[in-house]
């Protein structure tokens, strides 16, 4: 659906009370467009659904990973005299911005991990509070500075993006490896994944990762030919991405599951 027709519905639906909120909450939440998501507020207000159910999806908003979308619902905040759902430190960073400036807050503060908010925006995935700090360790600082070159690239080089991807998940998984094989040596990525026993205990994991993996290897940015075929290889596109991308949601979903940080 085009997206200008699709937010028109939605306004409408809204302005002819013609939806319920869970009936809205879940179009908006489940949007992978930022610009439909950040146009579906223009007729939201509190008196629609009610006072306490606006100031709750307003504070749910300004954790969404996507800026605009977090920035506009603090802005809905800050005008509504709303109160702000704490702990604030998951609020999306340039969000905290404008609390601070309204003195809604005292400070932005740093968070202890921008990688729950990265992940989130690069998959189209919901925010989580999982322990990125635990699980890398001494390694967090490496891993966290790649999520932020995914960003960019997810914005800008999408074959760039989808082989760094691959690198950064080959860093999540030989922190996983430790976890469940204490004491064994990892062998080389591609022969890792396909562990038989890793394969038991995430499987969803184990099976995205090594698509990805393949993926990686036809990419023009990664090898100038197929190490198998010798055949060139291609630029990966964004159709590429969206083929595995739901199947990664699910491999860290499984992993924040099972992984305990």
């Amino acid at each position: 659906m085009q997206p200008s027709y699709k937010e028109a519905l939605i306004g409408w639906a809204l302005s002819a009370r013609a939806i319920t909120f869970t009936e809205y909450d879940a179009i908006v939440s489940n949007e992978e467009d930022w610009w439909i998501k950040k146009c579906a507020f223009r007729e939201l207000n509190s008196e629609l659904f009610g006072a306490a159910t606006y100031t709750d999806f307003v504070n749910r908003r300004m954790r969404d990973a996507e800026p605009e979308v977090a920035r506009i619902a603090a802005a809905r905040l800050i005008d509504g005299k709303l109160r702000l759902q704490r702990p604030y430190g998951d609020v999306e960073s340039t969000a905290k911005h404008g609390l601070k400036a309204a003195r809604v807050i005292r400070s932005v503060g740093q968070p202890d991990s921008r990688i729950n908010e990265i992940l989130a925006y690069i998959l189209s995935r919901q925010q989580t509070a999982y322990n990125w700090k635990a699980f890398f360790g001494s390694a967090h600082a490496h891993a966290e500075r790649m999520t932020i070159f995914l960003k960019r690239n997810r914005e800008v080089n999408i074959d760039a993006f989808l082989v760094q991807l691959d690198s950064w998940c080959d860093e999540v998984f030989s922190h996983v490896y430790l976890r469940l094989k204490p004491g064994k040596t990892r062998p080389n990525y591609g022969s890792a994944l396909t562990d038989s026993n890793l394969l038991i205990q995430l499987p969803q994991l184990m099976n995205a990762f090594h698509r990805l993996h393949k993926l990686r290897l036809e990419s023009t940015t990664a090898h100038p030919r197929s190490q198998k075929s010798g055949a060139a290889t291609r630029r990966l596109k964004h159709s590429d991405f969206r083929a595995i991308q739901k199947d990664l949601v699910v491999a860290f979903d499984e992993l924040e599951a099972k992984i305990s940080p």
